[in-house]
């Protein structure tokens, strides 16, 4: 979930942008998104104020943390689009052309046939080709730097955003209706009649036919360049990007920043383990992103009754955010399977310098409530920064060529499994307790639990934890006790509790 943020001059951004309703036309609002509903009294509405934004970076240099705005372009900006085309409509309706142009962020004439990830239309796009999209930008970086500036944060970092500018109906989820080659659990559609972003733009075709860029693939690296030409102009050193917003960049030295940063997040069973060491022989700072390692929108376990998306991988728990290894990438093959539960092999080509750092991210669009925010992040991202912080003498160095996959047997897995259980006993018998007196409602763990010779059994993967089991269907619980197992004779329902024994974690039955 992208929050809007209070940018003074440009009050559409909030009274349009930041507010979901049922309004056919979007002048008023956008329309419902993610069962927000139709009025805009609801979960997503809202905005941060001037004021709002500058209490957080006053909280954050306080306790020691840098603030990283972003504020996402050319794609994920439908919000910003809407708003700039209410704005026009409201100042061409007074008869100000120059005013309403000035930051208006779509090409009128562009019939580009395109559907986001999300199945909106160009809408979401703000267009590369325009003068005025970069007028829009400079605007906005202007006046975060000076919310930074008055809450005495200087802004250190613009993230660009970047990615996901494409049109979903060219990947590789559909194939042409017309082809001989199909494959049954594709989509069937006239890939004729699909467009890459800009490409039906006569302001992006002119760009192209002189020679600026060399196709429509090519604006969006395009764009991000000519951003940070307006981010280095503005003071700020460093220029960051989700790595597929960049692809079309020659290198780091395209960028006009000090610094240029990535966030890496191909999946490794699809090519990552090869492809970020490249990224960083580009000389790009990078920070690794990976979603099937440290994406915390992922559900912890395999079971309907866990919230989470699954496109990147069916589950990620904080065992496997622990034994993740940032630095070594194709040392996870050996550890970890894909998406399907199946071994995949990798290995990297490009010499590797070193990553700037490791980023575990909650992409939050589902998430309604505190305590489901808190359940997603915790106590998973305990385990990201332990491997953030830290190089585990299981890691191994990164070897060009050097190949793993689950048959191999380079990681030395009884130390790992050794570091885990410190690190799982620390959690259950000490920091657990801390997040209970914090009132963090963090995921309390599913017991394992089965009945041999009618004899219940259960452990659990944070020992500390107090184990329970239920015989009449939850109506009471008794607490487990493994030097006196007790006989079950029927259903049992079982569960853990948090470590202050005040909230328990959801209840299987046997």
């Amino acid at each position: 979930m992208r929050l809007a943020l209070e940018i003074p001059g440009l009050p559409e951004l909030t009274d349009v942008g930041a507010e979901r309703c049922h309004d056919l036309s979007e002048t008023e609002c956008l329309l419902p998104q993610l069962g927000s509903g139709p009025d805009s009294n609801n979960f997503g509405s809202g905005f941060f104020s001037r004021n709002d934004y500058m209490e957080i970076l006053k909280y954050a240099k306080a306790r020691g943390i840098d603030v990283i705005p972003e504020l996402d372009m050319p794609a994920h900006s439908r919000a910003a689009v809407v708003a700039m085309e209410a704005r026009f409509k409201r100042l061409a309706a007074e008869g100000k052309m120059d005013d309403a142009n000035q930051y208006r962020l779509m090409d009128p004439q562009d019939t580009s046939n395109v559907t986001t990830v999300q199945f909106y239309d160009k809408h979401s796009f703000i267009n590369p080709c325009m003068g005025s999209s970069l007028n829009f930008v400079d605007k906005v970086v202007s006046e975060v730097v000076a919310m930074h500036a008055e809450a005495g944060m200087p802004l250190e970092t613009w993230h660009f955003g970047g990615d996901e500018a494409k049109n979903i109906k060219l990947g590789a989820g559909f194939q042409d209706i017309n082809s001989a080659d199909k494959v049954a659990w594709k989509g069937d559609i006239d890939l004729s009649k699909q467009d890459k972003p800009f490409a039906r733009s006569p302001m992006c075709q002119t760009l192209i036919a002189n020679g600026t860029v060399s196709d429509a693939a090519h604006l969006p690296s395009y764009f991000a360049e000519k951003v940070s030409e307006v981010v280095a102009k503005k003071g700020i050193p460093n220029f960051q990007a989700w790595q597929d917003g960049l692809k079309h960049s020659k290198d780091a030295s395209s960028f006009a920043t000090d610094k240029t940063r990535v966030n890496f997040w191909d999946v490794l069973y699809w090519g990552g383990v090869s492809s970020a060491y490249d990224w960083a022989a580009k000389g790009y700072d990078m920070i690794i992103s990976n979603p099937d390692y440290v994406y915390m929108d992922m559900p912890y376990e395999v079971d309907p009754a866990e919230r989470g998306y699954y496109w990147a991988t069916r589950a990620t728990d904080t065992r496997k955010m622990f034994g993740f290894a940032p630095e070594n990438l194709p040392q996870n093959a050996e550890t970890s399977v894909d998406r399907d539960g199946n071994g995949f092999s990798g290995a990297g080509k490009a010499e590797y310098k070193g990553f700037h750092g490791l980023s575990a991210q909650l992409w939050s669009e589902t998430v309604r409530t505190d305590d489901q925010y808190e359940y997603m992040v915790f106590p998973r991202v305990l385990a990201a920064a332990e491997r953030a912080w830290h190089k585990a003498d299981w890691e191994n160095d990164y070897k060009p060529g050097v190949g793993y996959r689950l048959d191999t047997n380079l990681v030395n897995k009884q130390s790992l499994n050794t570091d885990w259980t410190r690190f799982a006993n620390v959690l259950g018998h000490r920091e657990l307790a801390k997040l209970d007196a914090a009132g963090i409602q963090y995921r309390v763990p599913v017991p394992g639990a089965k009945v041999v010779d009618g004899k219940l059994e259960m452990n659990i993967s944070f020992p500390g934890l107090a184990l329970q089991y239920s015989l009449d269907d939850g109506k009471t619980w008794m607490t487990y006790n493994a030097a006196d197992k007790p006989s079950v004779n029927g259903k049992v329902i079982v569960r853990a509790m948090s470590a202050d024994g005040k909230r328990a974690g959801r209840a299987v039955s046997l």
